[in-house]
């Protein structure tokens, strides 16, 4: 008798453990162990030529300090797109003739130019390069030759700017709802995150499960990019107008 009632006690313990098991959602499972709550990082910011303190700026998130200022290209009018590679600077903007200049992240100097692309959003992985030109996603090598167009399902005006995590690539679009949209590069299927809260901003960038944007007050925003909860805001002190943002490393 005992030993049946032990054996009818451990079936429901395994029956309402199974239970709670399925009531977890899967955008929060596990959310805990690869999120970064305290991590502070080094950004590349780039702030607009025709606003104060034009230029690309090395921001140490943990000090406030600007290590590293550097001037734009002559030839970048509208500078909108930044990225980096962990060796150069790649920068693009919009207007006429416009086009994705390499720069030395130490001295600024133009290392390499891709000509007659306009855009608002770089992103690198490996050795390609992804662009945003209105409502479509392109991969070209770094000496420009085109590898892909990926055409989006959005209607919303230009695509701001855009972010790459392993086969995931996220955009960032001019609406109040689901203004990040998550899109898978082997499906190429699409996913709005609609909790993440944008207005304002022309930004986005990832980090350790985290997709970081900036306010129309310059701060940097840090957002899970599974459920789009707020994690932290650091105002940054930054003048002008910032319009792309970009990992440099994480402060150990």
């Amino acid at each position: 008798m005992k030993i049946f009632k032990i054996i009818i006690s451990f079936t429901l313990l395994v029956i309402l453990c199974s239970s709670c098991n399925r009531n977890v959602p899967d955008d929060l499972e596990g959310q805990g162990s690869d999120i970064h709550l305290t991590a502070t990082y080094k950004w590349w910011i780039l702030t607009h030529k025709n606003y104060q303190k034009p230029g690309v700026y090395l921001y140490n998130e943990q000090t406030g300090a600007i290590e590293v200022e550097l001037k734009l290209p002559k030839g970048l009018q509208s500078p909108h797109a930044l990225a980096y590679d962990g060796e150069s600077l790649w920068v693009g903007g919009i207007g006429e003739n416009q086009s994705i200049y390499q720069l030395d992240p130490v001295s600024g100097d133009v290392l390499s130019e891709i000509p007659n692309i306009i855009t608002e959003g770089l992103a690198i992985q490996d050795e390609y390069i992804y662009y945003s030109s209105e409502n479509a996603i392109h991969k070209i090598m770094k000496n420009g030759t085109l590898v892909e167009s990926i055409q989006t399902e959005n209607t919303a005006l230009n695509i701001s700017d855009i972010t790459i995590n392993e086969n995931t690539l996220y955009y960032l679009r001019y609406v109040e709802t689901g203004p990040i949209v998550k899109l898978n590069l082997t499906s190429k299927s699409e996913t709005p995150i609609n909790t993440v809260e944008t207005s304002g901003t022309y930004c986005l960038s990832f980090i350790e499960n985290k997709l970081v944007t900036v306010s129309n007050l310059n701060e940097i925003n840090q957002n899970s990019s599974r459920t789009g909860e707020l994690i932290s805001s650091t105002p940054t002190g930054i003048e002008g107008w910032i319009t792309a943002i970009a990992l440099h490393e994480k402060i150990e």
